[in-house]
């Protein structure tokens, strides 16, 4: 169900930025100390937009990776506590 919202949230997202970037083709100039580039705006909102998901990716990965690796030594400990509960609960029950 979340995967599902996610996914009809970017779809939704990604119609909106198209539409915006369409209606929106008059040629810009961006003054950028000494450079001075006339472009379109769309050309520019995509490529800011692709510039910022680029940037997210990158800034990301890393944490992904590292929830991944808590995630994975989490589930070690469970594991080995829950057979050391086990262990337990059958000497509680050998005792009784």
């Amino acid at each position: 169900m979340k995967q599902t919202t996610y996914l009809v949230l970017t779809i939704i997202t990604l119609i909106f930025i198209v539409v915006f970037t369409l209606q929106n083709t008059g040629e810009v100039s961006i003054n950028l100390l000494f450079w001075n580039i006339k472009t379109s705006m769309a050309l520019l909102i995509f490529s800011l937009f692709s510039f910022g998901v680029i940037i997210a990716i990158f800034v990301l990965t890393p944490i992904i990776i590292a929830l991944k690796s808590t995630l994975k030594k989490d589930k070690k400990i469970i594991s080995e506590l829950q057979g050391t509960n086990e262990v337990y609960s059958e000497k509680k029950v050998d005792n009784e």
